[in-house]
């Protein structure tokens, strides 16, 4: 009888495994009420997407990046030739030394934004979170802020106080959340209000506590330096600025590109994923932290970038449906691809640099709009 008890509890456990790979890996566009996808079936029941076709899809936006990228390194106020790289030394520092540092730089921190901005959406279950409105991005701003006041410019300083605040900022909007719904893994219509409303409030908060900051900074020096900082601008990065911040970037990136499976479990509902053996409440610290850490990161590089993780999810979703095997790659390269735009048109339109934060506004605000008109019937 104990050799048969055994062999059951042996048995029970490996069907819960076997369970929880096969829906992970056949999940596709299965998403419950908030992540519903598009019915994908005419009316005789064939499915109209085709996997060849989405896999095509999905090789545009690594290819996209890589047209941006190089695009970004020739084009700016000074135009280059790509032969200048070997023949011209004065066009080979400026290429290499400034403009191949800050391009890095752009590229991972659209991408950490955007990852940071799907992973939220599918952890809340919620389209319209995003590291700007759950108020991520005003907490790590007020944390490097702080460290500027306080502590001048020191990056590992700003980098922590970015992140330990954006840890705060985070911690707050779900816990009031949380109050306020029960539980944050719903999207009943007051569920997805009440955090969105939670998020604004917290970012009142620390917009508040950054407007202070610079109200008793000096303002021969530090308020300047934390005023332009607060515009957002990849302005003056170089090899020694990313090698301090790259290891955070890669961690977020590494991180949630790792979690796709639980991701896809996620979205079938709490309940179901806790069934299937899924520990939902270790996960869902993790992506938290995850999430928080790229965009301080970022944030605390570049200042505050609005927009690029809350419309960058939008757009690839629309292109290769919700399951996150796609959606989280197709995410990150679209992130990359569009802050590398951004800043492009930034430091090219005029003489002086145009702040990021406004590029980012004016073209990730209409294309927000326009997405949310087109589907607000699945939103």
């Amino acid at each position: 009888m104990e050799k048969m008890k055994k062999l059951t509890i042996k048995n029970s456990k490996e069907s819960k495994f076997i369970n929880y790979l096969l829906i992970a890996l056949n999940m596709g566009n299965k998403s419950e009420n908030n992540h519903k996808e598009i019915n994908n079936n005419d009316n005789n029941g064939t499915p109209k997407k085709n996997t060849k076709k989405i896999n095509y899809t999905l090789t545009l936006f690594p290819l996209i990046f890589i047209i941006s990228f190089i695009l970004s390194l020739f084009i700016g106020r000074l135009w280059f030739d790509p032969n200048s790289i070997f023949t011209d030394a004065l066009a080979k520092n400026i290429l290499l030394n400034v403009r191949l540092p800050r391009l890095i730089a752009v590229s991972l921190s659209g991408a950490c934004l955007a990852l940071s901005g799907v992973a939220l959406q599918n952890l809340f279950k919620n389209y319209l979170a995003g590291p700007n409105i759950l108020g991520v991005t005003s907490g790590s701003a007020f944390g490097a802020v702080l460290a500027i006041l306080l502590l001048s410019y020191n990056p590992y300083a700003i980098q922590i106080s970015a992140f330990l605040s954006g840890v705060l900022a985070m911690a707050i909007t779900y816990t009031v959340g949380k109050k306020l719904n029960g539980s944050l893994r719903t999207e009943s219509e007051s569920s997805i209000i009440n955090l969105v409303l939670a998020g604004i409030a917290v970012s009142a908060l620390f917009s508040a506590g950054v407007g202070l900051i610079k109200y008793v900074a000096n303002p021969t020096d530090k308020l300047q330096a934390i005023t332009y900082w607060l515009l957002g601008s990849f302005t003056g990065i170089r090899w020694d600025d990313v090698y301090i911040t790259v290891i955070p970037l890669i961690i977020c990136i590494i991180g949630l590109n790792l979690l796709k499976w639980q991701f896809n479990i996620l979205s079938m509902g709490e309940e179901n994923a806790k069934s299937l053996g899924l520990n939902v409440k270790k996960y869902s610290v993790i992506i938290i932290l995850l999430a928080t850490l790229g965009t301080s990161s970022a944030t605390a590089m570049a200042g505050m970038v609005q927009w690029i993780g809350l419309v960058s999810p939008h757009i690839a979703r629309l292109v290769v449906g919700v399951d996150n095997r796609r959606l989280i790659p197709a995410s990150m390269f679209t992130g990359a691809s569009l802050l590398l735009i951004c800043d492009t048109i930034a430091r090219s339109l005029t003489p002086s640099e145009l702040p990021l934060s406004v590029m980012t506004s004016i073209i990730g605000v209409p294309i927000l709009l326009k997405i949310l008109i087109r589907n607000q019937n699945k939103l």
